[in-house]
């Protein structure tokens, strides 16, 4: 059994929260294995665990492509060799089940978790820091409530913020900060009666995804 550590933490809450839940649902197939459940009853786990995974991918690599990260496609190619290998354990459970799921969970998710994705963080950190940096900042035509703005400057998302109950409708932008966006100004910006720009980096924040919590 893998348990979730802080030093998995990439500093972005979307992806922290999402791996916390792959964690969770790897170590249910592998209590399962344990107790020498019904090999069909794993496998639905396992499938649950892969679609997981598949939707985790499509928002990581959404995010990546917001923040314009160089090297999202050999990031891409990954998450394909991690789907293949776990296609394979979902259609053929064998009596090694226990085995081959330690060394996805090992080999694919913890050290993607560790060695790859933590560098994408370091590049939006240092987008952060460049921006930051910068004696002047874009001006645009684009007006803004004082409450739209207001609402975008307090809603960006801290590692240690805790958000209970509903849906969060999750943007970013190219400095990689991450905001939790209400549902009327996700249906404005979404219809394109408004645009928004992050405070920090004044690029255009973008949709990820659609967040339960």
């Amino acid at each position: 059994m893998i348990k979730w550590e802080d030093r998995y933490s990439i500093g972005n809450y979307l992806i922290d929260e999402q791996h916390k839940k792959l964690f969770e649902l790897a170590n249910m197939a592998d209590n399962m294995a344990d107790k020498q459940t019904d090999p069909s009853e794993i496998k639905k786990i396992i499938a649950a665990l892969f679609g997981y995974m598949k939707t985790h991918f499509r928002d990581e690599e959404a995010y990546m492509t917001t923040i314009r990260y160089p090297y999202i496609e050999d990031h891409k190619e990954r998450h394909k060799n991690i789907i293949v290998e776990m296609t394979s354990l979902v259609k053929d459970i064998k009596k090694d089940f226990k085995k081959q799921l330690v060394i996805i969970m090992e080999q694919w998710l913890l050290g993607h978790i560790l060695e790859h994705d933590t560098r994408y963080h370091q590049y939006a950190e240092k987008m952060k820091e460049e921006m930051r940096n910068k004696s002047s900042r874009q001006k645009d035509g684009v007006t803004q409530s004082n409450n739209d703005e207001d609402m975008i400057k307090k809603s960006a998302i801290k590692t240690d913020v805790k958000n209970k109950g509903g849906n969060m409708y999750i943007y970013s932008c190219l400095c990689g900060t991450i905001y939790n966006i209400p549902n009327n100004v996700h249906q404005k910006i979404q219809s394109g009666e408004a645009t928004h720009k992050c405070p920090s980096c004044t690029t255009n924040i973008k949709y990820i995804t659609e967040h339960k919590v």
